[in-house]
């Protein structure tokens, strides 16, 4: 058996999904004709940056290693934008990637680029497949180890003499925490008498879930965990950011904690570190660079987390106090104003909350960060770790692919439209049960705020025409413009999912989207 076939036999045995991304004439193809003939579906992408997204949204949906390929030099320079985002929001990934092989000489220069060096920064590591390799299985175990992220797999020619050795962990798993840590959490926890939980993405692959809808103390998630807790149970207090003013439920429940019990807080998971008014203690698997900015008082390994949460059954307070803020935020976000928290809410209506919602970044994921209310983790996708512009439309497709059971609504804006608008073919060939919602006032609104501040200029950040139509309606699909809450209900009403994707363009004020984040963040 060839090294490529015996590859193949080892990602088919591992089950995780279709392969993602842009053949080269050489190993990838080899590859992709070794895993169609064991049943492993690959869907080819219009850009592999694009693949790696899809891919690490698979990742994230089931918990395992989503896998993307492409040729070597530009496919992989192409790569880094899903690599990053990946890294970024911890999505667990083997990129494949064709490699000159050490052994190469340097006159042979044809699409040559030192890819270690390249995706150092965006990757857990980066090793080759030879005949000495790790297997597979455990490259993808690499991958999802904590914290998750990407690991790139080159298929290098000429084989080299010595395989590159698999490292035994990830960047983040050098400062791994032990469980021994949790008896100074659980001293706190029986002094304490109003206890505040926020929890992280780390919850999601503890499956806390279960435990956290139980809690009868107000629950925070971070914003890229949202769903983590049921965001439609009477303890659930919204999302965390570090930022939240005066309407934002973080602003007022905090206030009244005396303690509050973090599971997987990442300096990366919040747009602000600071230290909590209350005492504060962390449950991690790692330690991460930064985690001293919370303040922490005790930290206790990952192992004890669904312990510590089981010593929170007996606590009871808060209900009261999170019907408050979160009624207050709702009469705020549901004014007279045609704004985007309608078209969320009309959304999850229509479908009785049985709809997932991919967001992109902008105002309008702000408010979806309060306004969209997930009963699970994979009812929500949000680049909620880097506000990665342009991310929602591959992550939907991704998310689409793997689960096509359930609707697929990517919320999209005047910016994050385009990068990846060629990938909306995908959903057409497929009739993916999709629909593509830009929420456009013409304008990169969380950047005109600054134009406005500061009396500078507004030509950059002005979309001279908006309108994405025409373009949606040659991809073949139904098209719907809105500008009211009744066309958007009319248009989710004219929508078959079963039938395949289409798109709807709701058009806002510039000056009231602008303005409509204010006393949130």
């Amino acid at each position: 058996m060839s090294q490529l076939a015996r590859l193949a036999e080892e990602i088919a045995a591992n089950g995780t999904g279709p392969v993602f991304g842009v053949p080269g004439s050489g190993a990838t193809l080899t590859l992709i004709d070794a895993l169609e003939k064991r049943g492993r579906e690959f869907i080819l992408t219009h850009f592999e940056g694009a693949a790696a997204m899809m891919a690490g949204t698979v990742g994230r949906l089931i918990g395992r290693a989503g896998l993307c390929l492409s040729i070597k030099g530009p496919g992989v320079t192409n790569m880094l934008p899903g690599l990053a985002v990946s890294s970024f929001e911890a999505f667990p990934l083997v990129a494949i990637a064709e490699a000159y092989g050490a052994g190469t000489p340097p006159a042979k220069a044809h699409k040559r680029i030192d890819q270690a060096a390249l995706t150092a920064t965006v990757s857990k590591a980066i090793t080759q497949w030879t005949s000495q390799s790790a297997p597979f299985a455990a490259i993808a175990a690499l991958a999802e180890a904590e914290t998750p992220g990407p690991v790139v797999l080159e298929l290098a020619q000429p084989e080299p003499a010595m395989p590159t050795a698999l490292p035994e962990s990830g960047k983040a798993e050098s400062g791994k925490i032990e469980s021994a840590g949790a008896g100074p959490v659980r001293d706190l926890l029986r002094q304490s008498q109003r206890p505040i939980v926020i929890a992280g993405t780390l919850a999601i692959r503890l499956n806390l879930s279960d435990q956290l809808n139980s809690l009868r103390v107000p629950v925070f998630s971070t914003a890229a965990a949202k769903g983590v807790v049921d965001e439609t149970g009477p303890f659930s207090a919204g999302v965390y950011t570090g930022v939240g003013l005066e309407l934002s439920p973080e602003h007022h429940l905090l206030k009244d904690a005396d303690l509050v019990i973090c599971i997987g807080m990442r300096p990366n998971e919040v747009l602000a570190t600071k230290p909590f008014g209350a005492t504060a203690v962390n449950v991690a698997a790692v330690a991460e660079a930064g985690d001293e900015a919370f303040g922490f008082q005790a930290v206790a390994g990952s192992g004890q987390a669904a312990d510590i949460l089981d010593a929170l059954q007996g606590k009871e307070w808060g209900a009261d106090r999170v019907a408050a803020a979160m009624g207050a935020l709702r009469r705020a976000l549901i004014s007279n104003q045609f704004l985007p928290a309608h078209v969320f809410d009309r959304v999850q209506t229509h479908f009785a909350g049985a709809v997932r919602g991919v967001f992109d970044t902008g105002y309008f994921c702000t408010i979806a960060e309060h306004g969209w209310h997930a009963r699970t983790a994979s009812q929500c996708l949000m680049s909620g770790q880097a506000r990665y512009m342009g991310t929602a439309i591959p992550m939907a497709l991704g998310a689409a692919i793997h689960d096509p059971s359930v609707p697929n609504v990517a919320f999209l804006g005047d910016g994050g439209i385009g990068p990846f608008v060629g990938e909306v073919k995908i959903a057409v060939e497929r009739r993916l049960p999709l629909l593509f919602c830009l929420l456009t006032d013409g304008y990169l609104s969380s950047i005109r705020t600054r134009s406005l501040q500061d009396k500078l200029t507004q030509q950059p950040v002005r979309i001279s025409q908006p309108s994405w139509l025409r373009v949606f309606e040659g991809f073949g699909m139904p098209v719907f413009r809105a500008e009211t809450e009744d066309g958007v209900a009319a248009a989710l009403a004219a929508w078959n999912p079963a039938q395949g994707p289409a798109f709807l363009e709701v058009a806002f004020e510039p000056d009231s989207y602008e303005a409509m984040v204010k006393g949130i963040r």
